[in-house]
């Protein structure tokens, strides 16, 4: 762990996400203050023994928390750890413990990083071009639990749409303005209803716990299979036909034999 005047004089002048305290008397004073979502995901105090994967770690306030509580950690970010704060952060508190991959939501599997017990997805899904895929690598990296916060679009439209799953694509805020893209940020793609979200998730083979929607943001806490301990579990087996009509194809069979009799053809 670093003295506070090296620490201070580190994260001056640089751009910060997450405002949180690095280490007693030195805080980024960033964006946003991440301690009231960090207290609503409302994890055992006690993480021993528990995996956790952070997506979208930005500058890796959740992951710090969830290590201090004793989790085995892994952090994933599309910027390097060294561009993110993440590394800097790091560097500071002496965390270098956690494991940080360099990679994009689109392109995980659990080929790759494993299994985890829990997977936090925080101010993600609305940031990628293809919230489905994104979600559905989310949910193939959980063995368990998966917690889901984003955007929400429920304030912005008629009562009768905000029961409807909707998603409202969010145009270029440089070249299409004053369009409704939350803080002109052209990384943002995506808005939802909540029960867009609920859908989705329930789609890819969780159960949703809890839903709540707070002004413009939702939160969903999900288990994979059923909410009863003697439910069927679901598994990544069980959803792959459906992704595999939305990202995949369907493996070719030969035409065999004479090709004027009918069964020499499959239609799919």
């Amino acid at each position: 762990m670093l003295d506070n005047e090296l620490a201070l004089k580190l994260i001056q002048g640089k751009y910060w996400h997450h405002d949180f305290e690095i280490i007693p008397g030195v805080r980024t004073h960033g964006a946003y203050d991440p301690t009231g979502l960090w207290n609503e995901l409302q994890l055992p105090l006690d993480m021993s023994g528990l995996s956790l994967a952070d997506v979208g770690a930005s500058n890796g306030y959740f992951s710090f928390e969830a290590y201090k509580r004793g989790a085995r950690v892994v952090a994933f970010d599309f910027r390097h750890k060294d561009n993110s704060g993440f590394g800097l952060a790091q560097y500071i508190n002496g965390l270098s413990e956690i494991e940080h991959h360099h990679i994009n939501v689109l392109d995980m599997t659990p080929d790759q990083f494993g299994q985890f017990d829990i997977v936090l997805a925080l101010g993600l899904f609305y940031h990628v071009s293809d919230p489905y895929m994104a979600l559905a690598n989310c949910a193939a990296l959980s063995q368990d639990r998966l917690l889901i916060e984003s955007y929400c679009i429920d304030r912005q439209l008629p009562g009768r749409l905000t029961s409807e799953p909707v998603m409202r694509f969010l145009p270029d805020p440089e070249r299409f303005p004053m369009q409704g893209q939350p803080n002109a940020d052209r990384s943002n793609f995506w808005g939802f209803t909540a029960i867009c979200l609920k859908r989705m998730v329930e789609d890819i083979g969780f159960a949703v716990q809890n839903s709540d929607v707070r002004e413009d943001r939702v939160f969903i806490d999900a288990r994979r299979g059923g909410l009863e301990a003697d439910a069927p579990r679901v598994t990544l087996n069980d959803t792959e036909t459906r992704l595999s009509i939305a990202y995949g194809s369907v493996p070719p069979v030969p035409v065999e034999g004479n090709p004027d009799d009918p069964k020499a053809w499959t239609i799919f």
